[in-house]
């Protein structure tokens, strides 16, 4: 009898299960609709949850030996004692557990059981893991407190920019030219205007335009530049050790590119930077390891195997 185990990668957008038996084989993926539950509550993270797992066990023979579910705004219910057991189907006493989408995000990339890992996507978040869970914590405070570094940043500081440049009936440059047409705005209030039409975060559309012109435009090198000193400042507060992996996740840093590429050369020498896979892999290795099953080879089959997985 094959025995299992589950991961799930719960998020705002979807809620993705995968299933593994204990040498790292993926068997089955699901996918279900929003699970965050500052977005659909406790209750509905749990219902969505629980049903995309059932969908994802369909059929497969075996036990399940542990579930790990790496959840976005987790912080609500990891205060719910009823969560776990209204997430996991199946008879109770299977070992659950309930880690940061950070460590997630982390073991997704790595077989290693401490380091880093960076999130700058629209927003902007790092965390020291150790033990397969979070135990500090630097920024992610939300695009109007923090988020330094993110793609919001850079796309608010490249508007900034070219509205500056406007007010002072300064020459335009490539990037301002590029934020004016993207925008679809002539001139300053045009901008203006457009940007108050949307919801803030509509302002990382801007970001892939810094990183289009980095390399030619000095406007948008300086606000590479500046983007990479903050990430690389959040990174320090974790005070990265030699020879530790740093996992660096979203649009922002995952990808080579002039964001990355500043932020790699700002970090301490001596550390691993790698880039984020699947979610998944990182749930389920975490209920691998906590049952002893941890290798570098379960790692790489896990990461090998989840894209010829059936999808359910």
């Amino acid at each position: 009898m094959t025995e299992l185990v589950v991961g799930a990668d719960v998020g705002g957008t979807s809620t993705r299960v995968a299933v593994a038996d204990l040498d790292g084989h993926v068997l089955a993926v699901a996918a279900g609709g929003p699970g965050n539950p500052n977005l659909v509550g406790t209750a509905g993270s749990a219902a969505e949850i629980r049903a995309t797992v059932r969908r994802a066990l369909q059929d497969l023979p075996g036990p399940v030996r542990g579930v790990v579910i790496g959840l976005a705004g987790g912080s609500r219910a990891a205060g719910d004692p009823a969560f776990l057991p209204a997430a996991v189907p199946g008879p109770s006493g299977v070992p659950a557990a309930l880690v940061s989408d950070l460590a997630v995000g982390f073991s997704s990339a790595t077989s290693a059981a401490e380091g880093c890992m960076v999130i700058a996507g629209t927003g902007a978040v790092a965390g020291r893991i150790s033990g397969d869970d979070l135990h500090r914590r630097r920024d992610g405070w939300g695009y109007l407190l923090g988020d330094r570094g993110s793609g919001f940043w850079l796309g608010r500081a490249a508007v900034r920019s070219t509205l500056a440049a406007l007010d002072e009936e300064r020459p335009l440059s490539a990037l301002h030219t590029a934020v004016l047409a993207d925008a679809d705005a002539e001139d300053y209030l045009g901008l203006v205007e457009a940007s108050y039409a949307h919801p803030p975060t509509w302002l990382a559309r801007f970001a892939p335009l810094v990183s289009r012109h980095a390399d030619d435009d000095p406007v948008a090198g300086a606000i590479a530049d500046a983007a990479a000193d903050l990430l690389a400042e959040t990174l320090a507060g974790l005070d990265p050790r030699p020879g530790e992996p740093v996992v660096l996740g979203g649009s922002v840093l995952a990808t080579p590119g002039p964001v990355r590429d500043r932020f790699a050369a700002r970090v301490p020498p001596g550390l691993a930077l790698l880039s984020a896979e699947s979610g998944l892999v990182g749930a389920t290795w975490i209920a691998l390891r906590r049952l002893g099953r941890a290798s570098e080879a379960r790692h790489a089959r896990l990461v090998a195997t989840l894209a010829t997985a059936p999808h359910r």
